[in-house]
């Protein structure tokens, strides 16, 4: 007897509240390892009760399984269809169908009337009309949507309920990776510093991602180097998963790694399937302590003893960054009491592609904003393009009231074209510690989930500064090995960027010191009542 999870529950309440109002197009915004699997299921299962037919697509051959067997899990003795030409089944009816989106896009007819369309891993929809997504639901003539992913974002695109084309209505229910982790459903994940990073500027770039050609000189260079110290902080980890830029760097990892006596594999998007589900099955059954691939091993991937991840590819994509690192999230056993007892607490990330640095901890993410302006409808609050004149979605007005005549303009417009005010001009109010550094340097890979606690007393080493979009700058220090995440008082936060050590007290923080100007012999304290005092350099050290 399956039993579903609470999150799953409310995240299939509100998918069939949200269509109970007449929404076509509901989001799941939900973490790896959340049973996203259970909740088509369960949205499967209502529908089929209601008299329905459900058909639920993914595109990866692992994922098309997993969804198959959430459904014949919790509808045991109902016909669940598979159909996908790489698992060799072409079922075309049956109540609830799960398929693979190559397969069927053209042949959306053979199905027969569809009341439910889910789409699992739905970041890979487009903005724009085309598409196998989009034409098989053009195809099904538009029935109810069910999208579910854990990065509701692209590369290119942006939000996934945002702008005009944006393949989603909204998202009704969220489920992150911290939410994961409190509720113990997922292991929490720190990572190490890394020496001998990839040099970002020998990089290119090539449709909005870094080319892996430009990155295999670098990696196949520094191989030996990156080795030795995955062994020396992986030492006690049993399932290492390695992710390369490029088929040539891969080769070489693997190569290296089983010289240096660790039995390694290789999964690329070229291994046949058959030798493909044998090098997994020999690293799930630990006869391989690792494996190397490229862009092979990320959604779908589901061996949960995984608790050491290599990263050597440089990615500018958010959505590839969270896949990557959400390989080593899953519990063994589904919970992390079950998981510890079976030798897995925690997971370990070493990142020589800088990626950590680059986009931040996980519980931190934010996609970039899209370059063209986004201006929001008054009326629905939708958002759209810099240059609309109307809203895409409701078809209201976008305008504004400009700040010096009180005359209605287009939201986009910056220059009032009655009275030739510029509100760029106008008067601006910076946000609370804007200028701090937002770029991380040894950031933690989970910032909300802290594995130690800053002492009271003694100078504390400050690893990074974060300023969230609430502005308020909170710092990563690190004492006797563990990071600790805290907030700063507000006479302190304008000397957060510049800070190198900070005291804890009882409160919090107390008082945090950085360079006094050219002095090698003293340092500014600053103190947690905004006063200044110059002290020796070696009463800090």
């Amino acid at each position: 007897m399956i039993t579903l999870r609470p999150n799953q529950i409310d995240a299939v309440d509100a998918v069939e509240a949200a269509h109970a109002a007449g929404m076509r197009r509901p989001l799941v915004d939900s973490c790896v390892a959340s049973g996203k699997s259970l909740v088509f299921a369960e949205l499967a299962r209502r529908e089929i009760a209601r008299g329905g037919t459900v058909l639920i697509c993914a595109h990866t051959r692992e994922l098309v399984e997993q969804n198959a067997k959430a459904c014949r899990d919790l509808m045991p003795g109902l016909h669940v269809g598979i159909n996908a030409a790489a698992l060799d089944e072409r079922c075309w009816r049956a109540p609830v169908i799960s398929a693979a989106i190559q397969s069927v896009h053209k042949y959306a007819p053979s199905f027969g009337p569809i009341s439910l369309f889910g789409v699992d891993e739905a970041h890979l929809i487009p903005h724009s009309e085309s598409g196998m997504y989009r034409a098989l639901d053009r195809a099904l003539g538009y029935p109810k949507m069910a999208g579910g992913s854990g990065t509701t974002y692209r590369l290119q695109g942006g939000s996934l309920v945002e702008g005009e084309g944006a393949p989603f209505d909204a998202v009704v229910y969220r489920y992150s990776i911290l939410d994961g982790i409190r509720d113990g459903y997922l292991v929490p994940a720190f990572s190490v510093q890394a020496d001998d990073k990839l040099d970002v500027s020998k990089l290119k770039v090539r449709q909005g991602e870094f080319t892996g050609d430009s990155q295999d000189a670098q990696m196949i260079a520094a191989m030996d180097n990156h080795i030795a110290q995955a062994i020396h902080y992986g030492r006690e980890r049993r399932a290492w998963l390695c992710f390369e830029a490029s088929t040539k760097a891969a080769r070489a990892m693997c190569a290296r790694m089983n010289e240096w006596q660790i039995p390694t594999g290789l999964v690329l998007g070229t291994t046949p399937a058959a030798e493909r589900k044998g090098l997994i099955e020999a690293f799930r059954a630990g006869r391989l302590r690792a494996l190397v691939n490229v862009a092979a091993l990320t959604t779908g991937f589901d061996v949960p003893t995984v608790d050491f991840l290599i990263m050597r590819r440089r990615t500018k994509s958010l959505g590839l960054y969270v896949q990557m690192t959400g390989r080593l999230l899953r519990t063994i056993g589904g919970t992390i009491a079950s998981s510890i007892a079976a030798g897995k607490a925690d997971g370990l990330v070493i990142d020589f592609a800088g990626n950590i640095d680059q986009h931040g901890p996980l519980d931190f993410l934010q996609p970039k904003e899209s370059k063209s302006r986004l201006v929001s409808c008054d009326h629905c609050g939708t958002r759209n393009g810099a240059a609309a004149r109307t809203c895409w979605r409701c078809d209201s007005p976008l305008l504004k009231n400009c700040p010096a005549c009180l005359e209605a303009i287009a939201k986009h417009q910056v220059v009032c074209p009655l009275c030739a005010y510029d509100m760029r001009a106008g008067p601006r109010e910076d946000k609370p510690g804007a200028g701090l550094l937002e770029t991380p340097s040894g950031a933690s890979l989970i910032a909300g989930y802290r594995p130690g606690k800053a002492r009271v007393g003694g100078w504390l080493t400050i690893r990074k500064v974060w300023a969230p979009e609430t502005g308020q700058p909170i710092v990563l220090v690190e004492d006797d090995g563990c990071e600790s995440r805290v907030g700063l008082p507000e006479a302190l936060a304008p000397f957060a960027a510049t800070a190198r050590w900070l005291r804890m007290g009882a409160d919090g923080v107390s008082a945090m010191l950085l360079p006094n100007g050219d002095s090698r012999s003293s340092a500014r304290q600053i103190m947690a009542n905004g006063s200044e005092l110059i002290i020796p350099m070696p009463y800090v050290v």
